[in-house]
């Protein structure tokens, strides 16, 4: 790879702000460019919690899982002041789950009692990434380190290759389908509502979505990101008063379900709502086909790295390593 100026990352989303920083600690000179650097769509709505889904190769998946959990594990124990934390969660199920031991023993995973309608239900013990918080750590991170952020849009990457990049690394989320020509990226649109912790909520709660509407109560230190819905195809950035309502109403559901005694008093108070569009990647029934490495006819000079979906933060840490990894070391650090 010839000397050039630097490596251009293109995405300011938790994907692309990981890529940033794994690159910078390798001695590279690293410019971010997006259209937004300071509410990249998807992962400005994002609520987190470190939710590994199921992927085309099982092998694959148990190696970024465990890479990933490591990561945010450090983090937590590190630098608390990223939004990172160690914390629980409550899995309630309406339909039995296998649960793969390598990822029960990663994650703590303990069956507890569960009684009708559910028939299985799990407390597990995992990263906690409160995006409100930890977008802005990355991002200082990414300055402090040397990087250049750059709000402008991206159009062609051709054109950006043209700019005397060493390479370029694409995680422009939704936007990556049309910039590397992929028709398996798919917009998935999904909404949450922030509401205080006025009922006293402990640990986090998540369901296996019974009637195909997955739940969740994501508790952080200041409020609860109940969630979600999951719209094919619907681009657009932007909630609607009815879903919202619906949203907290299974979630008031689902804290009844699990036995806690103010589960009505949930979402009384809506502090804000967000929504936008995740990056999907896949095939009908698939929607986290991730994408890492290079492009076939550039090579290492432009690397593919989207397509995570609805888990962004938890496996960003892991695919940006293999980024890095693919890309080595600067050929200008000292």
């Amino acid at each position: 790879m010839a000397q050039g100026e630097g490596i251009v990352v293109i995405g300011a989303g938790v994907v692309g702000l990981t890529t940033a920083l794994a690159l910078l600690e390798r001695g590279h000179r690293v410019q971010v460019r997006a259209e937004s650097i300071e509410t990249p769509p998807a992962s400005w709505a994002a609520p987190a919690m470190f939710t590994p889904y199921p992927g085309p190769e099982e092998g694959l998946r148990r190696r970024w899982t465990e890479s990933a959990f490591a990561a945010l594990a450090r983090l937590a124990r590190e630098h608390p002041e990223s939004g990172v934390v160690m914390g629980p969660l409550r899995e309630l199920f309406h339909a039995p789950r296998e649960i793969p031991e390598w990822s029960a023993s990663l994650l703590s995973i303990r069956p507890i009692a569960a009684a009708p309608p559910l028939v299985q239900a799990h407390d597990s013990l995992r990263p906690v990434i409160d995006m409100v918080r930890y977008l802005p750590w990355l991002r200082d991170r990414v300055v402090a380190r040397g990087g250049v952020l750059q709000e402008r849009r991206v159009d062609s990457l051709d054109a950006v290759l043209r700019e005397g990049f060493d390479a370029a690394v694409l995680c422009a989320g939704t936007g990556s389908g049309e910039l590397a020509r992929d028709p398996r990226v798919r917009p998935m649109h999904g909404q949450v509502a922030h509401v205080p912790n006025d009922i006293g909520l402990d640990h986090s709660v998540h369901d296996d979505g019974p009637g195909g509407h997955t739940t969740y109560v994501f508790r952080f230190s200041d409020r609860l990101v109940v969630g979600g819905t999951f719209e094919a195809n619907r681009p657009a950035v932007g909630t609607d008063p009815a879903a919202i309502e619906a949203i907290l109403e299974r979630g008031r559901t689902m804290l009844r379900l699990d036995g806690h005694p103010r589960w009505s008093d949930l979402g009384s108070v809506v502090l804000e709502a967000r929504g936008a569009a995740r990056p999907t990647r896949g095939a009908a029934g698939v929607y986290e086909d991730v994408r890492v490495g290079p492009d076939p006819e550039h090579g290492r000079r432009l690397i593919h790295h989207y397509g995570h979906g609805r888990q962004g933060a938890t496996l960003s840490w892991a695919t940006s390593t293999e980024v890095a990894d693919l890309l080595g070391g600067s050929l200008h650090a000292a």
